[in-house]
């Protein structure tokens, strides 16, 4: 039901060579383009294996996403697709709700849903797909429930899934039915690396719901479960909205989710405006975001620290301010002068609406952070007889941080990008990256005039225009942007959509495009090859 729901909006609103200018830093392999109906997307690229990628499309219902349907399907090395199979999600005479399809150690396992009126309770089961056939095999295995009993439907759980580092641990979490004025409960199941289980507990959070909120779930490779969150000081609904309400907060569960630990986070001084969190092989905890003046909920600048897990002390903690080059690289030369200018009179310049996407940590004990300028405007007007209002999407410049091993942040940049769209959800909007090496190299859809821009000019990108341009950002160790052009979309026959494409292996990227009835798509191998790092995301 999740994939419907993302799915439906971006809908509702929206092995050949193709000639193209080269980049000397990749190889592109497309596969053979093919048809699908206009209500089709893909919804993930689920996992890969030396046979290729397997990814899962979904095509929306005709009236309000009603008989929308999921299909599992498998490209070759060639990018061409092999095998395509639609989803069953019948099951007794009931229909269930796709939850997840996941790609852990190297196998296909499907999680699906269903909510009895009759019994009030949603059960969550697990089944293993056959990767030639791609069918589910034997009958499926209840591994959650959750009993809502004196609850609507409506309040029947949801379900989220999270693995380890090292994919030896795979959590389920679920939170539990409830009034508002009781605390928010949880419940965890932790599989091992064969998805038997391991343990289970339900837990009821120390805070009522209306004053905290649980961003991200983690697992570590021993099976305790962390919760980051922000505890507000008034309701939620009144966050962001004049003074800053809220403080980060981190919750462990240990001992089989028995102990729990809480480690408050806070730099006096300073508003922690956005957070990642990754866990150490060690259990210590790695901070990360963006942070502004106390009293604003702009950005000022970016942290980095790490907490002990036992002492819960600070061993290691970072600050850089985002000065004045920082704040005016992307800027025409006349809004640079009063950006300086204004900062050398004593303003305060902070930056606006960024989401922290991404935190990429190093094997040498360094970390990247990358960020982007996200937001929506509606629009309403009238001509005296009917009103229209139009949603307006904006992905903007993108952010990257980079920490040393000894936790000092080297180097913040920025990467220019605009993208602007009317009623699409940004279907084509936003980028992709792939970490290869010591280097971040950053895909989306651009404009073939910012190749070369002019002064006090920068254009947005022009999906519907012959010209649409796909780009290739190179960010080399010292933080040097290189910028050359991919590939021209019209050559493609697609448009790529960056929020589904996905690193394979640690120097190839799978990209996705669409146009009208033609889907396709493209391996792209970087020729930097080294070890991967990690990369922690919210995309």
């Amino acid at each position: 039901m999740k994939y419907i729901l993302s799915l439906l909006l971006a809908l509702c609103c929206s092995s050949l060579l193709v000639a193209q200018p080269r980049n000397e830093q990749t190889t592109i392999l497309w596969g053979r383009p093919y048809e699908e109906s206009r209500r089709s997307t893909l919804a993930d690229v689920i996992g890969h294996d030396a046979s290729g990628i397997y990814t899962l499309s979904f095509k929306a219902g005709m009236f309000y996403g009603l008989n929308s349907r999921f299909t599992l399907e498998h490209y070759d090395i060639n990018m061409d697709q092999a095998r395509t199979v639609e989803i069953d999600l019948e099951h007794n005479n009931a229909k269930r709700s796709l939850e997840r399809i996941v790609h852990y150690n190297n196998r296909l396992f499907m999680f699906t849903s269903q909510a009895d009126q009759k019994s009030k309770v949603n059960s969550l089961y697990i089944q293993p797909i056959n990767k030639t056939s791609l069918l589910p095999e034997g009958e499926p295995r209840q591994v959650a429930r959750i009993d809502y009993s004196g609850h609507s439907k409506n309040n029947s759980g949801s379900f989220g899934f999270e693995a380890s580092r090292d994919s030896t641990k795979f959590l389920i979490f679920y939170n539990l039915p409830h009034d508002s004025r009781e605390q928010e409960r949880f419940g965890f199941h932790v599989l091992d690396w064969e998805m038997n289980p391991l343990w289970e507990q339900q837990i009821e959070l120390p805070y009522k719901e209306d004053l905290f909120e649980v961003e991200r779930y983690k697992v570590d490779d021993q099976g305790n479960i962390y919760l980051l969150g922000r505890i507000f000081n008034q309701k939620r609904k009144l966050r962001r909205r004049g003074e800053p309400n809220y403080k980060y907060q981190i919750l462990a569960y240990r001992n089989e989710g028995t102990l729990l630990t809480e480690y408050p986070v806070e730099m006096p001084g300073r508003f922690l405006t956005d957070m990642q969190l990754a866990i150490l092989p060690n259990q210590n905890l790695v901070c990360a975001g963006f942070y502004s003046n106390e009293g604003t909920t702009s950005i000022k600048g970016s942290y980095y620290l790490t907490l002990d897990s036992k002492s819960k002390q600070v061993t290691r903690q970072s600050v850089k301010e985002f000065g004045a080059d920082f704040l005016t690289e992307t800027l025409s030369d006349s809004k640079a002068r009063k950006t300086k200018s204004r900062i050398e009179k004593g303003k305060n310049i902070e930056l606006y609406q960024f989401d922290l996407d991404n935190l990429i940590l190093r094997e040498d004990g360094g970390a990247i952070l990358v960020g982007e300028q996200y937001f929506v405007r509606r629009v309403t007007y009238t001509n005296g007889r009917t009103t229209t209002t139009r949603t307006l999407y904006y992905y903007n410049n993108i952010i990257v941080v980079n920490i040393d091993p000894r936790g000092d942040i080297a180097w913040a940049h920025q990467i220019r990008k605009s993208q602007r769209t009317v009623d699409d959800g940004g279907f084509y909007s936003s980028y992709t990256m792939a970490v290869v090496a010591d280097k971040l190299y950053f895909i989306f859809n651009d404009h073939p005039r910012n190749l070369a821009p002019k002064k006090n000019k920068f254009y947005s990108m022009n999906t519907a225009s012959k010209e649409a341009l796909v780009v290739l950002v190179e960010v080399d160790s010292q933080g040097q942007q290189t910028k050359t052009p991919l590939f021209m979309s019209a050559d493609a026959e697609v448009i790529i959509r960056p929020k589904v494409c996905e690193q394979i292996a640690h120097n190839q990227l799978v990209v996705f495009g669409q146009r009208k009835r033609n889907h396709r798509f493209a391996k792209i191998t970087f020729t930097a090859a080294d070890r991967p790092l990690e990369e922690v995301s919210t995309k």
